[in-house]
């Protein structure tokens, strides 16, 4: 038994042609979340309602999610992974659990300030803070 074919995939010319299948067509789910993403939903949320109302599909959030990035590295975005930093912020030394903070990691969080600012406005500060 041979698989039937599936519909052709739209591809829309402009965002505005996007919005709307054609009469009797069917669209892909990926296309659905791109069109979203072209008419300017970047929240999951956003999307899901989007899809919802403008196609009547229902695509897990994870599939979404996944949709949404594949589109992204496609577009040449930089993929959204880990935890967002403050450039130039170092965190504070951990606190063992007796209550002292490691001597080792303390000094490392210093160097950096050291080479900024000077070992001898270091000791200023520290002269301020004792």
């Amino acid at each position: 038994m041979s698989r039937k074919s599936k519909s052709p995939i739209l591809e829309p010319e402009t965002p505005e042609e996007s919005t709307a299948p054609a009469e009797g067509a069917t669209i892909s789910n990926a296309q659905a979340v791109r069109n979203a993403l072209s008419a300017g939903h970047e929240e999951i949320d956003a999307i899901d309602g989007f899809v919802r109302e403008h196609y009547g599909k229902e695509i897990p959030r994870q599939q979404i999610s996944a949709y949404k990035s594949q589109t992204r590295r496609k577009a040449g975005e930089a993929p959204r992974r880990g935890r967002r930093s403050i450039e130039g912020y170092l965190a504070p030394p951990r606190i063992s659990p007796a209550g002292e903070a490691d001597l080792i990691d303390a000094l490392r969080a210093l160097k950096p300030l050291v080479a900024k600012v000077g070992v001898e406005n270091v000791k200023k500060l520290a002269e301020l803070l004792s």
